[in-house]
């Protein structure tokens, strides 16, 4: 399926969702540049989104970080940050997968979010502490660094949840699949 069969079908509202994560996103990397909440971002889209259009829009979010980082932020065109780039990237994806598998309906309703931010993070993370491994900068994933940006990524998540929430009351977005927990 081409990208743009994935996203032929999005009604005004569909638009709407994926402007607030794109937009999100940039605002997340103007601020904190090198800490995109991207665990966050990965449980939105898989629990608000087909499996294909979640990675398009996870893919869009790293490539608005990645442009904004290289054309506004003045990221060196180097090697190492080309790498770290890349990594950034299939850690993104792979915590979208993560968040995915675990918001299946196997799982308990009440826990879904919460299972599924855990897995895209630790699955985010996991992938970044292998890079870093051939990268370098392990020492960034000393545990007092990632309990804070697990802390950001869950504000972020809740944040998002919460502006969704109220964007789609206001009839701005459509909710095709509920991201709030139901009993």
């Amino acid at each position: 399926m081409t990208l743009t069969e994935l996203f032929a079908r999005q009604t005004r509202a569909d638009w709407g969702w994926i402007a607030l994560l794109l937009s999100a996103a940039l605002l997340s990397s103007v601020t904190f540049a090198c800490v995109t909440p991207f665990a966050a971002f990965a449980v939105l889209a898989a629990a608000t989104m087909n499996p294909g259009r979640a990675f398009a829009v996870t893919a869009a979010i790293w490539l608005v970080n990645q442009a904004l980082g290289f054309l506004a932020l003045g990221y060196p065109f180097d090697a190492l940050t080309l790498g770290w780039g890349a990594a950034i990237g299939v850690a993104a994806l792979a915590a979208t997968e993560a968040a995915r598998r675990v918001l299946a309906p196997a799982v308990r309703a009440p826990w879904r979010i919460a299972a599924g931010f855990v897995a895209a993070f630790v699955a985010y993370e996991g992938a970044l502490i292998v890079a870093a491994l051939t990268l370098g900068g392990i020492a960034n994933f000393a545990p007092g660094i990632v309990g804070r940006l697990a802390l950001s990524d869950l504000c972020w998540l809740i944040g998002v949840g919460i502006l969704r929430h109220g964007l789609f009351r206001l009839g701005a977005i459509r909710r095709p699949v509920p991201l709030a927990v139901r009993t």
